[in-house]
């Protein structure tokens, strides 16, 4: 599948790891500040801050090792697939373990301050009971999750920037989701994942992260007149 949601090589994940986030091989025209600013309206959830970014730097010393090892030959660096492979497994858990903490971040945004807590211990145990029954988070559980724990009813809908539609994230991630197994599964012949897509993937997930604070933040607002603290 061609790309087509662009990462700027020096986007919202690039300033928060202090590192720049290569451009993926199809968004090269892509200008530097295309997307940015509607991320950065509002600081980011603890959830992406202290759990996805630092998750991703993993992702970066990666990068970093790939680099290192480099023949500095034009073309295939051939014996560093492993090293691309590892590191789409990383992104997606990464992003699996944001959706996880955003949900209890989120849970604890609704608590009352003080008794009667009403229905929110049942609402806190059966969210948490499904947290403990997650797993690959492609788009259509990401919607689900969201939905049947706070009543958002499509997530994926406030997936979209400047070159990149909400169906066309939708079949990203799709696509990372099936590499993450395809990776994790022992699929022989072993997947061939290009330095450029894996060099990509972690900017196209820390934006789907942004996405997804933004709109849990008007959902809160709006449906629970909630403040989220980002």
């Amino acid at each position: 599948m061609q790309r087509t949601c662009a990462a700027p090589v020096r986007s919202v994940l690039a300033d928060d790891l202090d590192a720049p986030v290569a451009l993926h091989r199809f968004s090269r025209r892509t200008s530097l500040t295309s997307g940015v600013s509607r991320y950065c309206a509002h600081m980011p959830s603890n959830a992406y801050t202290s759990h996805l970014v630092v998750l991703l730097k993993d992702v970066r010393e990666m990068q970093d090792a790939h680099k290192r090892l480099r023949t500095g030959q034009a073309g295939r660096q051939w014996g560093l697939g492993a090293l691309n492979r590892a590191a789409v497994v990383l992104a997606v858990s990464s992003w699996e373990a944001y959706l996880e903490e955003v949900v209890r971040e989120c849970l604890e945004a609704l608590r009352p301050a003080a008794p009667p807590l009403g229905v929110w211990p049942a609402l806190n145990a059966s969210v948490r009971g499904d947290l403990g029954r997650f797993n690959t988070p492609n788009a259509e559980n990401a919607r689900r999750l969201f939905l049947e724990s706070f009543g958002v009813q499509d997530m994926t809908a406030e997936w979209h920037w400047r070159n990149c539609t909400p169906a066309q994230a939708r079949d990203l991630l799709n696509e990372a989701l099936t590499n993450r197994h395809h990776i994790a599964h022992g699929v022989n012949p072993r997947p061939t994942i290009h330095n450029s897509y894996a060099r990509w993937l972690p900017g196209f997930i820390a934006r789907l992260a942004r996405s997804t604070d933004a709109g849990l933040k008007r959902h809160f607002q709006t449906t629970f007149h909630v403040t989220l603290s980002w």
